[in-house]
């Protein structure tokens, strides 16, 4: 009896170690498998947060704002008329999005200034075609265009770019012969071109607008045309 006891001892001792040493394997394998999965998980987060970092990288936003100085004649086809340039001018702000192709979207006061000269009239008369006058109006250019050195863009950058420019006239300004609102159109479409550089912090712009409608609301062909110059921020 005493012998079957000890072997019974020994057995219980024996599965006693070997549980032991199978829960503990069991417990190795559960850490591994958990940290495999911590892993994973960091993994993915740490994809996801540089995917997240690539687009932003990829993606470049700008806010600009600018003065300028144009300069403005009208397209006449009455041989009683003669256009010479004025010399106007504009302020504005813009939100630029992109890197290699871009669009923009803004936003400007324009003052543009229109010599029109009548060349029936005798020196000492006048008439209403025949002098200086400002136009007052909000521009909205609508941009697209490429920079072609958009990989140092931060740095420095030069674009080409087209535009449509809704303009809304407001008013009118400086005028030798009472020239009022109600007699312009109201509202103007420009085709717009230009070309841009930037350097640094700042930017240079330079451009031509074309009018597809005429300035004044009669049967007057006076479709207006500019060429601008603009410095400004970028931000």
């Amino acid at each position: 009896m005493k012998k079957n006891s000890k072997i019974g001892t020994i057995t219980k001792l024996s599965l006693l170690l070997v549980f032991v040493l199978f829960s503990n394997m069991i417990l190795a394998q559960m850490s591994l498998m958990n940290n495999s999965l911590n892993g994973f998980t960091v993994q993915d987060e740490e994809g996801e947060d540089g995917k997240k970092k690539k687009k932003d990288k990829k993606r470049k936003d700008e806010f600009k704002v600018f003065v300028g100085a144009n300069f403005n004649q009208l397209n006449i086809a009455d041989e009683r008329y003669y256009s010479n340039m004025g010399v106007g001018w504009d302020i504005g702000f813009s939100y630029k999005r992109g890197r290699f192709f871009y669009w923009q979207i803004g936003a400007q006061y324009n003052n543009p200034v229109y010599v029109v000269k009548d060349l029936n009239v005798l020196p000492d008369s006048s008439s209403f075609f025949d002098g200086v006058f400002g136009v007052r109006s909000i521009d909205v250019p609508i941009t697209g265009g490429i920079n072609f050195l958009s990989v140092i863009s931060r740095v420095v950058g030069l674009r080409v770019y087209v535009s449509a420019v809704p303009s809304f006239t407001i008013g009118v300004g400086d005028t030798d012969h009472g020239l009022t609102k109600d007699e312009l159109n109201s509202f103007i479409l420009y085709g717009q071109a230009g070309i841009g550089l930037d350097i640094a912090f700042m930017f240079l712009e330079g451009g031509f607008n074309y009018g597809f409608t005429n300035l004044f609301n009669n049967d007057f062909q006076s479709n207006p045309y500019q060429v601008f110059v603009n410095l400004g921020f970028r931000f």
